[in-house]
């Protein structure tokens, strides 16, 4: 069995990139790890703040366990979710790897060049740095009739 990883946010571009997923795994034995990343970055923000991330955490789970993977379930495909902590392409690129998934698919927004350059984005890393393929799907797509 093919394992796909897709990234996850709920952002338009990540609706976009699993949906996708949803019709490359229609027709083949697929399981999708739907992963959200969360930044350690911003959870250690929170914790200066005295605001405690894990229900923030937990809402994410839940929402992967819920209405976000509707469209999984709807479609009959397997899928296992995971929220991940750390860098987000880090952790991406390690459970990828740990998960041996055949490719990852994320979504792909249009930003302007200079601040991908000075940003350096999720999607940046990832692409420069995965050991295996990366499908960015553009926000637009939409499935092709038939």
């Amino acid at each position: 069995m093919e394992k796909l990883l897709v990234a996850y946010d709920h952002s338009e571009a990540s609706q976009a990139a699993l949906r996708w997923a949803i019709d490359y795994s229609k027709s083949r034995d697929v399981e999708l790890l739907l992963v959200y990343a969360v930044s350690s970055l911003a959870e250690w923000e929170l914790a200066a703040i005295q605001v405690d991330p894990d229900p923030v955490r937990h809402s994410i789970q839940r929402l992967l366990n819920g209405e976000w993977t509707d469209p999984l379930r709807d479609a009959g495909i397997r899928f296992e979710t995971r929220v991940l902590v750390g860098r987000p392409a880090d952790v991406i690129l390690q459970f990828a790897d740990d998960e041996q998934v055949s490719f990852i698919v994320l979504g792909m927004t249009h930003r302007g060049t200079l601040f991908e350059l000075l940003a350096g984005g999720t999607t940046e890393h990832l692409l420069h740095r995965a050991h295996r393929p990366v499908l960015a799907v553009p926000a637009e797509w939409t499935s092709e009739p038939g």
